[in-house]
């Protein structure tokens, strides 16, 4: 009896155990889910695009945009520049925020978006940038041999002055293109070295009742009653000019149209 009452004690002591240690029964994830920032490998010409799908209560949801904002205007997690804010107000809130930021600040900034949060969707996409940056350099290697070339026949002393001008011309064309291209290979080389990144905010918020639909529908009502009032003075008052000038003709035209037909009647 002793070694069987132990047994099954050991038994129970290992159930209570693994219930313990499995996870939670709803199997979602907490928003602050980790969600690693990506650096394209060597040779690799690839531009990195986050997205995230956070849902918060509603009256976190305008606090905590606010706060991912300053986040990124302060540096917080590193090199980060605000893009875009979307937010839109109703029974049902949302809010999105779009930066540029470095790789290793994605992960921390997505936890920090998401604290008290539920992770709802994640996203990454990958753009192949290999063709565009060999345009922009070949461009750029083009522009140069184009303006060495230039600067070779500008250097001659046997140029008329119209010959000068026209080269001063494509020399300053060539210049405000190769200008262009930096700029260009520029960008490409920052979406190449930093991660875009939207964080999506939103909330089921609470069930709208039978009186806040009726609300709705009487404000509704009275904003249509309101615009359709409007909308009427505004074309009495257009056709109030017409009614002054229509209305003497009017009368004219029916006092000679009765002048005709008594006309006619007499003959």
């Amino acid at each position: 009896m002793l070694i069987q009452r132990t047994w099954f004690l050991a038994t129970a002591l290992a159930l209570l155990t693994l219930v313990g240690c499995s996870p939670s029964g709803d199997g979602r994830a907490p928003a602050g889910a980790a969600l690693q920032g990506e650096m394209a490998q060597p040779g690799a010409f690839l531009a990195y695009e986050h997205s995230v799908g956070i849902r918060l209560p509603v009256e976190q949801v305008e606090p905590r945009l606010a706060a991912v904002r300053d986040a990124c205007s302060s540096q917080r997690f590193g090199q980060c520049d605000l893009l875009a804010i979307e937010q839109s107000q109703g029974h049902y809130q949302a809010a999105s925020i779009t930066v540029r930021i470095a790789p290793a600040g994605v992960e921390p900034l997505v936890g920090f978006a998401g604290e008290g949060g539920e992770l709802q969707s994640r996203h990454t996409r990958a753009e192949d940038l290999a063709q565009a940056v060999s345009d922009t350099e070949q461009q750029r290697q083009r522009l140069e041999r184009q303006q060495k070339t230039l600067l070779l026949y500008q250097a001659r002393t046997d140029l008329s002055v119209s010959d000068m001008l026209a080269l001063a011309h494509e020399l300053a064309e060539v210049e405000v293109q190769l200008a262009g291209n930096a700029q260009q290979s520029a960008q490409q080389q920052r979406r190449l070295t930093t991660n875009l990144l939207t964080i999506s905010f939103s909330t089921e918020g609470e069930p709208v009742g039978r009186l806040a639909r009726i609300g709705d529908a009487a404000s509704g009502m009275l904003d249509n009653a309101t615009e359709g009032a409007t909308e009427a003075l505004r074309l009495l008052g257009y056709g109030i000019p017409f009614v002054i000038i229509l209305f003497p003709l009017a009368l004219q035209v029916r006092w000679l149209w009765r002048k005709a037909s008594r006309a006619r009647i007499k003959a």
